[in-house]
């Protein structure tokens, strides 16, 4: 089963996360984004998330997909950011870009 919508929608509900005042970390993080394009980021990620799975499963088992695969993401990136909030939030980026590997292979 392709991953790609699930580490997308990991990287889009962490850039949803950095847009809200209260989990953004005091000393910032490297090429932290303005609270405004950090939400419009995390939009546009789960949009492309669901489109990657569409196009991955079909149009029914898509949907169903694309929502089971942003759930375990989510569910990640919560249980990080009450362990260790750096991290979950610098995990970002790596997955995004495993996700855009895996999805040119």
């Amino acid at each position: 089963m392709p991953i790609e919508p699930g580490l997308i929608g990991y990287a889009a509900l962490a850039s949803l996360t950095l847009g809200m005042k209260k989990h953004r970390p005091t000393p910032p993080l490297p090429l932290m984004p303005s609270p405004q394009s950090a939400r419009l980021l995390g939009w546009l990620l789960i949009a492309c998330a669901a489109v990657i799975a569409i196009l991955r499963f079909g149009p029914a088992l898509g949907i169903v997909a694309w929502i089971g695969q942003l759930c375990l993401g989510g569910a990640a990136l919560v249980l990080l950011l009450s362990w260790r909030p750096r991290v979950a939030l610098l995990l970002a980026a790596p997955a995004l870009g495993l996700a855009l590997v895996s999805a040119m292979a």
